[in-house]
This record gives C-alpha cells, structure tokens and sequence, in this order.
C-alpha cells in the first residue's frame, strides 16, 4: 500500500490543518468552472475540487490512481448526480483532443517527476478557450512544520516550490496564457490558470 492509498481515509482531516487556504482554493474554483462545463480533474484525491467544480459543471470526470483515494470520493458524493470516477493516470488521458472545458490538477505537479509532461497530456485534452487549473501549495519558505508531519507518515514529493518557481516552471511549459494569484496562509497556495489559445 502506497502512502496515498494509505493516508485515504484521513486526508481531509490533514487539508483542514491548512483550512484557509484550502476553503479559498475550493472557493476559486467553484468560481472559475463556468455553468454547463465538462470537466476533467486529475490525481483528484478524495475530490474535493471536483464537487467545487461540480455545483456548475454539467459533469465532473474525478480520476485519481489510488483507488482508495476513489473511494473516499464516492462515499462523499452520494447527493451529487454530476460527479463520476475512474483511475486514470496523468500522462495518459485516454480522451480526445480538445475533450474538457476545464481540467484541474491540484496539489499534484510538485509529486512528479515530470510536471511539464503532465501540464501537456492535460493541455491536449483542454478545448481551445478552456482553462487548466492547477492549485499547488508552496512549501519552500512556509508550511515546514506541516510538511515534516507528513513526511514522518511517509510523504514523498519531487520538488519543493516557491511560488515564483512554480510559475517560471508553468511558463516553461510553454502552453497557452498563464495567469497566478497567491494564496498566504499556513502552507501558502499558488493558484494558477492556463488559457488554452
């Protein structure tokens, strides 16, 4: 059992540590999916964006690849009829071009060893106009003590973001219109758009 698939069942109880900042990411969200959307999230977790997603959305498509992650999702939507899941992995979509109006990925780039090849699988299935939203907390600087609790139960990530090396790496990516607003608090949030051109 992977640290994911074991830290499932307690998850949402370690993000309301960082309650602020995670009510204003959700809060963002919900603002940003425009009525009617078709949205993708990725490496969802216990879904918590797609049902912020989901109260505008026509469907919310919630994909992580731990399958216990999933199932703490699905015992949490049992009034929501927009939301359904699947374990699918980032660099491997298997949809179409052009498929979603919006495809989130939060809080997962800084745990691969590949953001850039994400942001591109998710840009390609992003529909010209569409906005991929990528929430990600920054913890170099802030949020230490946080971080080393949750390394102690296993945590592992790939790189440790300021917010300005979040951004230089999303603008390195090279696609669409890049745009980021900060989040202060706990273990600050870097919340950043990408506009499909």
């Amino acid at each position: 059992m992977d640290f994911w698939d074991y830290i499932a069942g307690f998850y949402d109880l370690a993000e309301a540590v960082n309650g602020k900042v995670y009510s204003q990411m959700l809060s963002i969200t919900a603002r940003l999916v425009p009525k009617g959307a078709n949205v993708l999230d990725c490496a969802a977790g216990t879904g918590a964006l797609s049902f912020a997603a989901a109260k505008k959305a026509k469907s919310v498509l919630c994909t992580d690849l731990s399958e216990n992650m999933l199932k703490t999702a699905k015992s949490k939507a049992k009034n929501v009829k927009n939301v359904s899941f699947d374990v699918r992995n980032i660099f491997d979509i298997k949809d179409l071009n052009d498929t979603y109006d919006i495809v989130i990925a939060g809080n997962v780039l800084h745990l691969l060893e590949d953001p850039e090849g994400a942001v591109k699988e998710m840009y390609r299935v992003l529909k010209p106009g569409g906005k991929l939203l990528l929430p990600t907390f920054t913890t170099k600087g802030k949020g230490k003590t946080l971080l080393k609790l949750y390394k102690l139960l296993g945590y592992r990530s790939k790189a440790e973001y300021s917010p300005d090396e979040f951004k230089t790496m999303l603008k390195n990516c090279g696609h669409g219109r890049l745009r980021t607003k900060l989040i202060d608090g706990l273990v600050p949030c870097c919340y950043a758009v990408i506009v499909k051109e």
